[in-house]
């Protein structure tokens, strides 16, 4: 029994990359279209801070994501089929210094679209290193695959374990975004699939019941 962490495609690691320095400080100027930071800018970690000694990516954990619309949310049997979206991938290990790249499939080709950075990146990067190298001691006995799913309605990720054993159930673990959830190296507690979807579902009715221009 153990948490399985698929490996990305190559061409999927080869554009992360490749597309990782235009995002850093001391990369190459005019790719970024927009930077999004509350107060004063942060400082960027650079390509060295994201490396190994040798002048290699240093990618430290690397998952499959899914995204759950409202309405599938707000539907929900307690049993969902998210829709793929990508990858993340998470690069270097120290605090502030630590990225995370979302890649998109688009015309054929693999894209970085996005990095992130900051104290919560890195914790949120702790967690998914130490859940695949241990499973949860209250979670049944199984294989599961460690993926990431959003519900982007709600602003809400999470660590999805989805159930590669027959007869098993998936299971949801928050992620740092979530206040409640203690700070690495202490793991989050996990919940079954079916008590999550009961959490959010009302709430992505109430969300898609708002009038346009009120947050729905």
């Amino acid at each position: 029994m153990a948490l399985l962490t698929p490996a990305p495609p190559d061409a999927v690691s080869t554009a992360f990359s490749s597309g990782l320095p235009a995002f850093l400080s001391g990369g190459p100027a005019g790719t970024v279209v927009s930077e999004k930071y509350v107060g004063k800018a942060p400082p960027i970690p650079s390509l060295v801070d994201v490396s190994t000694p040798g002048g290699i990516t240093n990618v430290t954990s690397a998952l499959q994501a899914f995204v759950l619309t409202l309405q599938d949310a707000a539907n929900n049997t307690g049993v969902i089929s998210p829709a793929a979206t990508g990858w993340i991938f998470f690069a270097g290990d120290a605090n502030n210094k630590t990225v995370l790249g979302r890649l998109v499939q688009r015309r054929h080709a693999w894209k970085l679209v996005a990095v992130h950075y900051g104290p919560v990146i890195w914790e949120t990067m702790l967690v998914s290193v130490n859940l695949a190298k241990t499973q949860p001691a209250v979670v049944p006995a199984g294989n599961y695959d460690l993926r990431l799913l959003a519900v982007p309605g709600l602003n809400l990720e999470v660590f999805w374990l989805a159930a590669q054993t027959p007869g098993s159930s998936d299971w949801i673990i928050p992620t740092p975004t979530d206040p409640s959830v203690p700070s690495p190296p202490l793991a989050p507690s996990p919940q079954p699939m079916q008590t999550f979807l009961a959490q959010i579902g009302p709430q992505a009715v109430s969300a898609l019941s708002m009038a346009s221009g009120y947050g729905a």
